[in-house]
């Protein structure tokens, strides 16, 4: 089986095609890279695309499309929020 993906180049970040690769190589699937190009109307521009073909068993890239679809679905929601910050709880206060 292939699973196939075009990256938009523009509107994707270098992290979500690092974790793409780094499931890949932890599934030992084989993927071929390659680039085109494309004529993006939203920007009035010719942009490149990133084509990659993964190649491997059905449940190997049936798990891999799902992670990488729940992977997006936590990008979305962190993007639709204005503020995202952390706190760290010192536990020696609390006591």
């Amino acid at each position: 089986m292939i699973l196939e993906f075009k990256v938009d180049e523009l509107s994707v970040q270098g992290a979500w095609l690092k974790t793409l690769y780094d499931l890949i190589e932890e599934l030992n699937c084989k993927c071929q890279t390659f680039m085109e190009e494309k004529y993006n109307t939203n920007r009035n521009c010719f942009a490149p695309i990133r084509v990659i073909k993964i190649f491997g068993s059905n449940s190997m890239l049936s798990w891999l499309k799902l992670r990488i679809e729940r992977y997006n679905h936590y990008i979305d929601s962190m993007n639709s929020q204005d503020v995202f910050f952390a706190s760290f709880i010192d536990e020696e206060e609390n006591v």
